[in-house]
């Protein structure tokens, strides 16, 4: 897995991927693509860029181009919709949604009965639903309704979530903290398997280690020392079922300095030894 920039390949001319998830979890990553959640049952953390929400039944979040953002299930279930696709496919080369900003990513009820944010959101699931069935029974003129479907959607969401218009300073200042963060887990992805320390990390972000460490645990949903355990743990799990190293020799690979420390990340994060898996 990708923790930071994930590149997405879609397999065809039709740059759209409709998924139905259970119980996801995901570290904090970014990408130009734009990422459309809505949970059909249970609930879900969901943060996008600082802000975080306990997403439940009927709710729905929108990831635009560029944001930052992560999934956690833990003990937590729940059965969510993704509709992801090219900002290209509607004609937004540069990212979407132009130009503009929205207010808040989060659409539902949840403290806000009054908004109509539970409507907005059905009408999307409903529409997400839609491209879910068209892209598996894949029927005659499939993506060209694919297609309608999307843009429907997409205006759906710009003409009824609230937004504001950027200008040239606001723009630069959403983009330059954001990018900040990208820098930090670029970083984080290319070095994870040596020692990080947050001194070190935070001079990647340009940021006193103070500010860094707030904005990293507000973005990314944990402390900088779990989240690169998470990226090692994932590592290492895929060398245990995919290689026949010694657990040492994995260990040392991802960055633990011994398996003591090793077996006691592995275990708070996957609940059982790594021998367990072999």
């Amino acid at each position: 897995m990708k923790a930071y920039h994930e590149q997405r390949y879609y397999g065809g001319n039709l740059r759209i991927s409709t998924m139905q998830l259970q119980d996801l979890s995901f570290l904090a990553h970014w990408h130009q693509d734009v990422e459309l959640i809505y949970v059909t049952a249970g609930s879900v953390q969901v943060g996008i860029n600082s802000e975080s929400w306990l997403l439940q039944a009927g709710d729905m979040a929108i990831c635009s181009s560029g944001d930052i953002h992560y999934y956690d299930s833990t003990g937590l279930e729940s059965t969510m919709l993704l509709v992801i696709f090219n900002p290209q496919t509607i004609g937004a080369p540069g990212g979407w949604p132009d130009h503009l900003r929205l207010l808040s990513p989060y659409v539902g009820n949840a403290g806000r009965p009054d908004t109509g944010g539970g409507h907005l959101a059905n009408q999307a699931g409903e529409l997400m639903h839609e491209l879910l069935r068209e892209e598996r029974d894949k029927s005659a003129h499939y993506e060209t309704i694919m297609l309608g479907l999307l843009y429907q959607l997409s205006g759906l969401i710009l003409r009824h979530v609230p937004s504001e218009p950027l200008t040239l300073s606001q723009s630069h200042r959403f983009s330059g903290s954001r990018q900040a963060m990208r820098e930090a887990l670029d970083y984080l992805e290319e070095h994870w398997s040596r020692p990080i320390t947050l001194e070190e990390a935070a001079r990647q972000a340009h940021m006193s280690v103070y500010h860094f460490s707030r904005t990293f645990k507000h973005t990314t949903g944990m402390s900088l020392p779990s989240y690169l355990n998470s990226i090692r743990i994932d590592r290492a799990e895929e060398l245990i079922r995919t290689s026949n190293q010694t657990m040492l020799d994995i260990a040392l690979e991802c960055g633990f300095t011994n398996v003591r420390t090793f077996n006691r990340a592995f275990r708070q994060l996957r609940g059982c030894t790594p021998s367990s898996l072999r």
